[in-house]
């Protein structure tokens, strides 16, 4: 258990530089500013938009968004998972087949929430543009440079910026971890599985909806795959899934990511012929469909070198399994804010580093219920630990 008191900010940084405007990159920015520290957000996106799938949301994740007092807003954008249901291909209850221990565990667990990326992101920035913090849209970084008085970043575009530090929060394919621990130190891996998510309006499954315009959530265990479904708005008329798959050998672009999304779809709908639940129907009448293969990066050693420190996907390239990966962004962005808060940039990654690592251990090791779904020290896996506890008293 872990908590912490904010008295006030220790006035060490002029400005901090953030690259990356997805979840962890805003919730930093967020932090600092209450941490009474100054930050600018550089994202190499245009602007936002309706893109992206759906996250589930550790309660821990969910406490973190608390203390930035977006709690309701965050209700009335997501749908809460308090009924959940692991099935197989007939609908039948996997929970016998289940560890005993998983099952307590689940029972006793505080509930997780399902959300869409664009609803999560639209919360957050909504909030940075209330607090007065700038994001500057259309950055994508080129490469930084540091020394003892601050870090210098330049963009594809030309443009150049200086801070004190720099916070990387650039997603799985970082070029801020790729600038600060070259090739080969953690080369991004092939994780052996692909996934696709999709986004589907209720209206377009006809009488079918009923199976799944419910407060129930279902995940299907199946031969190689697992697929998730479920609500994620109270109010909008929309169901998303996810189907995660194993798949030793990495599939060619052309046959996977670049295929037609009506080839694509037909594919996967034609997984679930004789399925007792209608799926085949529901991956037939969804239009949104984002496919990925999957990546990785082992366990980092460092977080940081110098002025500048990773966090989020940037550091911590979870298995989708783990279903943790938004979790650990936004605890990483507390925690680190915390530290900024009450040491010099040396201390507070060092703190950072030392306080982050089990965790993310825990994190790892979780991807693993969802293939074997048995558990030997529910202790050990991050999914059951929900005593990450904060306070942020001023």
């Amino acid at each position: 258990m872990l908590l912490f008191f904010l008295k006030g900010a220790i006035q060490l940084y002029n400005k901090v530089i953030i690259v990356g405007g997805g979840v962890a990159g805003l919730a930093m920015s967020l932090f600092l500013k209450k941490a009474n520290i100054e930050s600018i957000v550089y994202e190499q996106a245009k602007a936002y938009g309706k893109v992206g799938g759906h996250f589930v949301i550790h309660p821990s994740g969910i406490q973190m968004l608390e203390l930035l007092s977006l709690g309701e807003r965050i209700k009335a954008n997501s749908h809460l998972l308090v009924d959940f249901a692991v099935l197989d291909k007939d609908n039948n209850s996997l929970f016998g087949e289940v560890d005993a221990d998983i099952e307590l565990e689940l029972e006793e667990m505080s509930s997780f929430i399902n959300i869409t990326r664009y609803h999560l992101i639209d919360v957050l920035y909504k909030e940075v543009q209330k607090q007065g913090i700038p994001v500057k849209f259309g950055k994508r970084l080129k490469h930084f440079m540091q020394d003892a008085e601050q870090v210098k970043v330049v963009f594809e575009d030309g443009t150049e910026d200086e801070g004190s530090i720099l916070i990387g929060a650039d997603g799985i394919r970082s070029k801020t971890r790729e600038q600060l621990f070259p090739f080969p130190a953690k080369p991004l891996k092939y994780l052996g599985k692909t996934g696709v998510y999709g986004i589907v309006e209720t209206e377009k499954l006809g009488e079918l909806k009923e199976h799944f315009a419910t407060d129930a959530a279902y995940i299907y265990f199946h031969g190689n795959f697992n697929f998730f479904v479920s609500k994620h708005h109270p109010t909008d008329e929309e169901i998303s899934w996810s189907i995660i798959t194993t798949e030793p050998r990495k599939l060619p672009k052309k046959d996977f990511e670049e295929k037609p999304v009506e080839v694509l779809r037909t594919e996967l709908a034609a997984r679930f012929e004789g399925w007792e639940m209608p799926i085949q129907h529901l991956v037939k009448q969804t239009d949104h469909l984002i496919a990925k293969s999957l990546y990785r990066i082992d366990l980092m050693e460092h977080y940081s070198h110098g002025r500048v420190v990773l966090i989020g996907d940037a550091l911590h390239t979870a298995d989708p399994n783990a279903g943790m990966g938004t979790t650990l962004g936004l605890e990483d962005a507390m925690y680190l804010a915390k530290m900024l808060c009450d040491y010099d940039y040396e201390d507070a990654f060092y703190y950072f580093e030392q306080g982050r690592k089990q965790r993310a251990k825990k994190v790892y090791r979780s991807a693993n219920l969802l293939e074997t779904l048995e558990v030997d020290n529910a202790d050990e896996y991050a999914l059951f630990d929900s005593s990450f506890e904060a306070s942020w008293d001023k």
